[in-house]
């Protein structure tokens, strides 16, 4: 029998509710599948599924599970949905085209670990056909709205997976990714996008592998951040069968980690902060600034010309041609059953030569060389998700323009090989969401999901569209392979060499303090300034530390780079532990400032500010 608080209608479907309730036996995936088909049912036509698994076979499913028992598997009992340009052994996939449907006869590699971790597939959702739009209005299917109004486009183009979501209909969906179909739904409809590294997760579900291979990724909606990288933790790794597979995929570690008390994180600059006359968009954004201040963040305004250089290119430039090379031949057998939008885009690609094709890589290679020092000086960059929401009357009249719009804050993630997450930020007066995304360099999922995981709970928002609050998650332990150090000056949060630590999966785990038995100086003469720590005799006294962790081969690399007359040994905190951390030869600090009054590197350097 489910909890009492647990409601058929309206209860959440967050990964921490189900597990704890089945765990508990207080719900049984037969009672979820069974409720999640009533929703359905109470939906009526809401354009959200191509293919829906019967009501019979998903509770056969639920049966099957409850019939072994409870047995611990991540994803067991969960319920899921998959965007139909994927593939799912056995169930036909149409990339919303109903012409071209077939029979799938493999799943992959990421699909299959879902099922393997106990997860219950509710069906194929709509789309924008062949995955191009960001509006969710080109699919013959009919189009999805916002789940908060009816006259809204819902996103796109995963535009069944976000609204599978956000209306309670699965816990989690499988959508894609190219241009910002991962995050732009996310943000209609008050739910989470997770937009991984090109590579992290293997595409070989997708039909015919993938429209834009070089830079497409599944990506995963959800209804907290912590569900979402979950998952997609599930889904990650190097597969050897899919060629644009990375090998390094392996090594990625997806446990959210905490964000450090200090920390910096860039915006849009000036005139790049754009919202077309969205005044409540603008309301919101400034919000979310503010939000991000109170959590510990210092905002840092970006020149943002490459980042908008590089999302032109992706659809005004030849990048379309490599979606000729999948879809030339269903255009020129289906000509005349494709979405006239998508027809008139895709018959673009034959314009573009080779010179062009190069001439665009090697552009972008420049672009992403001009950014790597941005990304030195900031943890995460945070742009709106989308600088405004339409209605489908105006996608309708307009349907190319506004669709580019909506992408400036999205186009250029995946050229540029970054990571995103999309959370919700917030309301207009008219009770439409919209939402930011916190963007960082290929592979630094982790420290971006902990600064948008924080954000998501700072706002207060109930999860998608029904009144339940963001569950109290604890923070998941660390891998056994992480080493953990404290560092006492110019590798805080905030400080200009924190990107060491970081860019090698450094994760901030707590502050902490010395025992009485430091001293610290000011090394004058260094860039960037930075301080001594030595063991003393006498007159010693804590120091603030930061204490961070970094997995094994980041952390041999970082202790190999440390500069003398600086090197590591062991500290000992004033609660009784050891832990490795920066010391410095005594001979260094003759004659240098004792700054030990302060009690730390940067409370001393506030003063010296001041």
């Amino acid at each position: 029998m489910s909890k009492p608080d647990w409601s058929a209608a309206t209860g959440s479907l967050d990964l921490d509710t189900l597990t704890e309730a089945y765990a508990a036996g207080t719900l049984t995936p037969t009672i979820i599948i069974s409720a999640i088909y009533n929703r359905i049912a109470s939906r009526g036509d809401d354009h959200v599924w191509i293919h829906l698994i019967s009501r019979e076979d998903a509770l056969k499913a639920a049966a099957a599970l409850e019939a072994e028992g409870y047995d611990g598997r991540p994803l067991w009992g969960i319920p899921f949905s998959v965007k139909d340009c994927n593939d799912v052994i056995g169930l036909p996939t149409t990339n919303a085209l109903k012409e071209s449907a077939y029979i799938a006869t493999s799943s992959g590699q990421a699909i299959t670990r879902l099922f393997d971790a106990g997860a219950i597939l509710i069906g194929k959702t709509n789309m924008d056909q062949f995955g191009i739009g960001l509006v969710g209005m080109r699919t013959p299917y009919g189009a999805c709205s916002s789940v908060f109004d009816e006259r809204y486009i819902s996103g796109g183009s995963s535009s069944g997976s976000a609204v599978s979501v956000a209306a309670g209909l699965s816990s989690f969906s499988i959508a894609n990714d190219a241009a910002g179909s991962g995050r732009v739904p996310a943000g209609f409809n008050n739910i989470v996008g997770i937009k991984p590294t090109p590579g992290l997760v293997s595409n070989a579900c997708v039909s015919g592998g993938g429209c834009v291979k070089t830079i497409e990724t599944l990506a995963v909606f959800a209804l907290t951040v912590d569900d979402g990288m979950k998952v997609t933790e599930l889904i990650s790794g190097y597969d050897p069968t899919y060629p644009f597979s990375k090998p390094e995929a392996d090594a990625v570690k997806l446990t959210p980690a905490a964000p450090p008390p200090r920390f910096r994180f860039g915006i849009p600059k000036g005139a790049a902060l754009r919202f077309f006359g969205d005044t409540e968009a603008e309301r919101l954004f400034r919000e979310a600034v503010a939000r991000m201040q109170a959590l510990g963040g210092d905002v840092v305004e970006v020149d943002f010309t490459p980042f908008e250089e590089t999302q032109r290119i992706l659809y005004e430039g030849p990048w379309i041609c490599e979606r000729a090379l999948s879809l030339d031949a269903v255009l020129e057998e289906h000509r005349d059953a494709i979405h006239p939008v998508t027809r008139q885009i895709l018959s673009n690609s034959g314009k573009f030569t080779a010179l062009d094709t190069f001439a665009a890589i090697h552009r972008i290679a420049e672009l992403k060389r001009d950014t790597r020092p941005i990304w030195e000086d900031i943890a995460v960059l945070m742009v709106p998700t989308t600088p405004t929401i339409y209605t489908k009357d105006e996608i309708t009249a307009d349907p190319i323009a506004l669709n580019a719009r909506l992408g400036i804050y999205t186009n250029f993630v995946n050229l540029m090989g970054l990571c995103g997450i999309a959370v919700p930020n917030g309301f207009r007066d008219d009770g439409l969401p919209l939402g930011v995304t916190f963007l960082a360099p290929g592979f630094q999922e982790a420290n971006a999901a902990g600064i948008a995981a924080a954000f998501h709970r700072a706002t207060g928002l109930p999860l998608a569209m029904f009144d339940n609050p963001y569950p109290n998650t604890a923070a998941r332990p660390l891998d056994e392979d992480y080493r953990e150090i404290a560092v006492v000056g110019a590798h805080l949060s905030g400080m200009p060499l924190n990107h060491e630590l970081t860019t090698r999966g450094g994760v901030f785990r707590r502050t902490a303090k010395t025992s009485n038995a430091y001293r610290l100086y000011a090394l004058t003469g260094t860039a960037p300034p930075k301080p001594g720590l030595i063991r003393a005799r006498e007159g010693g006294g804590p120091i603030t530390v930061e204490i961070w962790a970094l997995p094994a081969a980041g952390f041999g690399d970082f202790i190999a780079r440390i500069p003398a007359p600086l090197g590591v040994g062991k500290l000992s905190l004033e609660d009784g532990t050891e832990v490795t951390g920066f010391l410095c030869e005594s001979t260094a600090i003759a004659g240098q400032p004792d700054i030990t009054a302060h009690g730390g590197w940067r409370a001393y350097r506030q003063s010296v500010a001041a």
